[in-house]
């Protein structure tokens, strides 16, 4: 009977360690060919590290070259919370060497991740105190940290990157593509202890670094129009202004500032009101700074010619039952004198001449009302009204001097700039090219504009640059007046219009438009001063020595020499 026992035992054992042995091979089985991939995976994970290989974000240049945006290689710390045994111990000491509060990193380590952050773009001393630390799980990476070398200069055109270098406004925004660039990863191995091996194999894929932008920018003209620009807001002390120097003969920006600025290096230091780009954004009435280009549209229609006089009825008059004002009182004007002196009556009485239909077809052709497609992100087109919205003939009075149409200084200085470049309508820009990162390859932003004629370069060169060279002799635009280049160019000062829809008696724009030298223009400039509050507030007062000292200094650094007939009468 015992040895029946042992034998059913023995066969039960048997068949026992048959079964196990069959599921084990099934299991085996499964794994190695069923699961093959799953478990592979697994191990790869288990085995390999991969590590990202960050791009550098293209740098930012002026048009001659100079950087004014670059990324430069830093250190970030990140963790694997699953290779921390001791979380609050790690946690403590991390949080004296990088200054960080305890408990929230306490909470960073326990989630359930692989990777976490724990203090990204630090400095040398606190890298090399984390690599000191050698905390298992805690490592340092490397980084790119966007950094603009000259602080303010440019920022409203440049703007600025979040920390993952992402342009967030400005050329950062709009060529975040072409900046970007690619990142690239690198396969570590490591063994049980998760310490890294290193093998003479190991896949890695180089990143494409981002390419570099071009600007139309001059980084010299652009800092001395912003010295200018600060100067003159300290002593009127404005809620904002605005400069803008643009090339009339191509459309490209050589400078565009405003105030109050911003540094791009530390952004969160000031409110959402300083970063804002005004000159694209904002919009004015432009006030007499409109008349050239509504005059211009009556010599067109050859509805009057220069030395036609007209009444201004001695600063006040009732025309189309609205009441008009001058500054002064005047009475005979020629018309090319109403430019220089800037009458309101005047103007009204021949901006009548064009009817609303010509007029509203004519403006038109200077894009008013529409983006002009610079290169920058949040450009707003300004207003003006469609015909029929018009009213009869009270739109008509309104627009001539500057009221019931609403423009960006951007929008304004480009359509202006037929004048001196003989009467062609040109599009601003602000990008010249783009190179590769490696300088190899070029391209150009823009290719040849296809010019759009507004006005005849009879009326651009021959007659209006002349009345606009004496507005700047012997009229409202005398501060702009030099010794060195013949100066031609037009005050503007309008009221702004408050809350209940009526134009207010104390607060004000400010602005000077002017090109040089006036019969070869090279440079034109437009400053805009809003809601001056100290001292004048006329256009002619508070913006137009900002834009004297803007071409001076200007041309001097450009090359440009003195006007022969200035230099004959010093």
């Amino acid at each position: 009977m015992s040895l029946k026992k042992h034998k059913f035992w023995a066969n039960i054992t048997g068949v026992l360690l048959i079964i196990a042995f069959l599921v084990l091979a099934v299991r085996l089985g499964r794994i190695q060919l069923i699961d093959h991939d799953k478990y592979s995976k697994l191990a790869r994970v288990q085995q390999c590290k991969k590590v990202e290989l960050p791009a550098r974000r293209g740098s930012i240049l002026d048009r001659n070259g100079l950087t004014l945006a670059e990324s430069l290689q830093v250190d970030s710390v990140y963790a694997d919370p699953s290779e921390i045994e001791d979380v609050p111990a790690v946690a403590y000491r991390l949080s004296k060497v990088l200054k960080l509060n305890s408990s929230k990193l306490v909470k960073l380590l326990n989630k359930d991740k692989r990777f976490v952050w724990i203090k990204r773009k630090i400095g040398d001393e606190e890298r090399n105190a984390v690599t000191k630390l050698s905390l298992k799980g805690v490592y340092v990476k490397h980084e790119y940290h966007r950094f603009y070398p000259n602080g303010s200069l440019g920022s409203h055109v440049l703007g600025f990157t979040n920390i993952d270098e992402r342009g967030l406004e400005g050329i950062e925004r709009s060529f975040d593509d072409v900046l970007s660039g690619e990142p690239g990863y690198k396969l570590i191995n490591r063994d049980a202890l998760q310490r890294h091996i290193i093998t003479p194999d190991a896949e890695i894929r180089l990143p494409r670094h981002g390419n570099q932008v071009v600007l139309t920018i001059d980084a010299n003209i652009q800092r001395l129009t912003e010295d200018e620009l600060e100067i003159a807001c300290e002593k009127c002390k404005p809620l904002s202004a605005t400069a803008v120097v643009m090339n009339p003969m191509n459309g490209e920006v050589l400078a565009m500032a405003n105030y109050p600025t911003f540094d791009p290096n530390h952004v969160k230091k000031y409110p959402p009101y300083a970063r804002r780009n005004l000159a694209i954004t904002d919009s004015y009435e432009p006030g007499s700074l409109i008349k050239p280009i509504v005059i211009s549209g009556v010599f067109e229609h050859g509805l009057a010619k220069p030395d036609d006089v007209i009444s201004c009825d001695h600063g006040a008059s009732v025309i189309e039952g609205r009441s008009l004002h001058d500054t002064h009182d005047y009475g005979n004007l020629a018309i090319s004198d109403i430019i220089v002196h800037s009458s309101n009556i005047g103007m009204a009485k021949v901006g009548l001449r064009m009817g609303n239909e010509k007029m509203y077809r004519y403006l038109k052709q200077f894009n008013f009302g529409e983006k002009t497609g610079i290169e920058l992100p949040g450009e707003t087109g300004g207003v003006f009204h469609p015909l029929k919205q018009w009213s009869k003939k009270y739109s008509l009075i309104s627009i001539s001097i500057g009221h019931e149409i609403a423009v960006t200084p951007l929008q304004f200085i480009t359509a202006f700039c037929c004048i001196p470049n003989g009467g062609q309508m040109i599009k601003p820009k602000i990008a010249k090219a783009t190179t590769s990162n490696d300088n190899k390859r070029k391209e150009e932003c823009q290719s040849a504009q296809d010019l759009k004629r507004v006005m005849s370069s009879n009326v651009a060169r021959a007659i209006m640059n002349p009345i606009l060279m004496k507005v700047v002799t012997d009229g409202t635009g005398g501060n702009a007046n030099l010794l060195e280049y013949d100066v031609a160019g037009k005050t503007g000062t309008s009221q702004k219009v408050h809350g209940g829809g009526r134009y207010s008696h104390d607060k004000h724009v400010g602005s000077f438009i002017a090109y040089a030298p006036a019969e070869r223009p090279r440079i034109c400039v437009l400053v805009m001063i809003n809601e001056p509050q100290k001292g004048e507030y006329y256009g002619g007062k508070v913006a137009a020595p900002v834009v004297r000292e803007i071409i001076l200094r200007s041309l001097v650094y450009l090359g440009e020499e003195p006007s022969g007939f200035k230099m004959a009468m010093q």
